[in-house]
């Protein structure tokens, strides 16, 4: 009875004993992952604010609920055109080299793509909105590979054509206003930019 005893007291210890190094293990795991997702928040608001100054020191609105740049679209092309305003090119190419600038900072490239967007108002057929958008996304696309450094295979240039069904702002008579014709461009996680690329696709 004695010897049944003795078994019972030299069991709890142990039980203790590995749940304490169980408890240990844990807490230094716990550690380990909480430094490194700390790192990571300070990395991700570090990139956030060197956006801001980077658009900040360009001159553009900057959209900071969504993190992008917002390009009034007659900046760029004439009226019902796609193609680019030769006189507003060195305007771009400052653009382009502030964003390379950006973008070749650490590992950027490989966390983050590129997603230029094409938005109209809703003058003329929805259809040939789509069209428009699309095109002038990727004339902005095209000029900006010009670059080496953005056709590079380790930048992600995704364009996107929303037409006239993501208006920025609504008119009186729901037809058009400078606001809706615009240019968005996007530096956000490489996995966002895949969804957005399929979300924009024309069914």
């Amino acid at each position: 009875m004695k010897s049944d005893n003795r078994d019972e007291l030299n069991y709890w210890p142990s039980f203790a004993d590995i749940f304490s190094s169980l408890f240990f293990i844990f807490f230094i795991l716990f550690s380990i992952f909480y430094f490194n997702y700390s790192k990571r928040v300070e990395a991700d608001q570090k990139d956030i604010d060197d956006f801001k100054e980077m658009v900040h020191s360009l001159g553009l609105e900057f959209n900071k609920d969504s993190n992008e740049i917002i390009i009034p679209a007659d900046i760029l092309f004439d009226f019902d055109k796609s193609e680019l305003k030769s006189e507003n090119l060195p305007t771009i190419w400052k653009w382009r080299k502030e964003i390379k600038k950006y973008m070749n900072v650490g590992d950027r490239k490989k966390k983050y793509c590129i997603i230029i967007e094409g938005h109209t108002d809703t003058v003329g057929e929805e259809d040939y909105n789509y069209k428009l958008s699309l095109a002038r996304s990727l004339s902005l696309i095209e000029e900006f590979k010009k670059e080496p450094f953005f056709s590079n295979s380790d930048i992600d240039l995704i364009p996107a054509a929303f037409g006239e069904s993501k208006l920025a702002e609504l008119t009186p008579d729901n037809t058009f206003n400078e606001e809706n014709r615009r240019v968005v461009i996007r530096i956000v996680p490489k996995f966002i930019g895949t969804t957005q690329q399929i979300m924009s696709k024309k069914n």
